[in-house]
């Protein structure tokens, strides 16, 4: 063997010995489950039963899937780094009992973190649907993160005016939850669930300032290039707890486009914004044709097609006006060479004083 052949056998065995010390499949981004209610007996909108939840936890489990702590797959994504393949992490809003109860002894089963975010006031009035401070310090010792969910629940966004008044006392109800879980519990992420998913620009803006990440209700994952103060999760309850439907959206990965670009997501119809609103878009990178011809928008139970300006700029309104309350403009596209589907979701709330 020749000098230069076994220099060769060596960088063959350098290149092969690094792929496998490199994950087989990695990502950058993770897609987020929303739960409420894991109960049989609580309102259906916001609920599933025990049963079906159990089916949701084998089908991660059996299928692939890496349920991953929060925390980290936060920071991995700002950091850059890349996250296990097909990475799902599983969210609570509003510490129900049932969480505890139900959920928790069957995300135990396959060792699952989880994250609960606590609206502080029903645990001060020990209120019995939800679970008590006890209960939410056992948590944190069995894998769970607890964060932020306001102290009342209260819409915050749907006020007569949005002037400075507004603004602090906001501010104040979110302060007031993250001090009560810090006094309770010790330790907590500055992160906020809004409360029915609804927020404005400047709540927005001033949660940024403060060292927020929030998150809302519309569909979807997170990426580097998500607004951390508008971050998607899929609601996996209710009418959305099929698995037949839900496993497209857990193979889907956030579609690339400048979410940070936003428009206003409230409607005020007695100030005389346009109804239905029209959302603009900005893919990160110019699109060929044949993606471009692919995107579908499902607005009110209709799949819509965008207009697009150019390869990189398209945009979307519903074919009439939104009712009143909250609606989402739920878009996809093929991933090119893939059986998977990008995905894009905004909440709207159309609002009258």
């Amino acid at each position: 063997m020749t000098p230069s052949t076994w220099h060769r056998l060596l960088m063959l065995a350098s290149l092969v010995a690094i792929t496998l010390a490199a994950p087989l499949h990695a990502a950058q981004h993770v897609n987020l489950l929303l739960y409420h209610h894991v109960n049989a007996d609580t309102p259906r909108s916001t609920s599933l039963s025990p049963k079906e939840f159990a089916a949701h936890m084998a089908y991660l489990h059996d299928q692939g899937y890496h349920v991953v702590d929060l925390a980290q797959a936060i920071n991995k994504i700002k950091a850059g780094q890349e996250l296990p393949d097909k990475s799902i992490a599983i969210t609570f809003d509003d510490a129900w009992r049932s969480i505890y109860d139900n959920a928790l002894p069957i995300m135990e089963k396959y060792n699952y973190p989880f994250t609960v975010f606590v609206n502080t006031d029903p645990i001060d009035e020990r209120n019995k649907m939800s679970m008590t401070w006890d209960m939410l310090r056992e948590l944190k010792q069995r894998g769970g993160i607890l964060a932020n969910h306001t102290s009342d629940h209260d819409y915050l966004v749907r006020k007569p005016n949005y002037n400075q008044d507004w603004l602090q006392s906001t501010l104040n109800n979110i302060q007031a939850a993250q001090q009560r879980l810090e006094d309770e519990t010790g330790p907590t992420p500055k992160w906020l669930a809004y409360p029915y998913g609804e927020y404005n620009l400047p709540l927005k803006q001033a949660l940024k300032e403060r060292g927020y990440i929030a998150f809302g209700q519309q569909s979807g994952g997170i990426a580097a290039f998500s607004d951390w103060q508008a971050l998607p999760r899929f609601p996996a309850a209710g009418p959305y707890s099929n698995l037949k439907t839900l496993k497209l959206k857990l193979a889907s990965q956030p579609m690339p486009v400048d979410y940070k670009a936003f428009a206003k997501t409230v409607v005020r119809t007695d100030l005389d914004d346009i109804n239905p609103p029209v959302l603009s878009v900005t893919m990160l990178n110019q699109e060929k044709k044949g993606v471009r011809d692919q995107v579908r928008c499902f607005i009110l139970g209709t799949a819509e097609t965008p207009a697009w300006q150019d390869k990189q700029h398209w945009q979307i309104s519903a074919a009439k006006a939104l009712p009143a309350g909250r609606s989402r403009y739920n878009c996809t596209s093929p991933i090119w060479g893939q059986s998977n589907y990008y995905w894009l979701s905004q909440q709207w709330l159309i609002y009258q004083q």
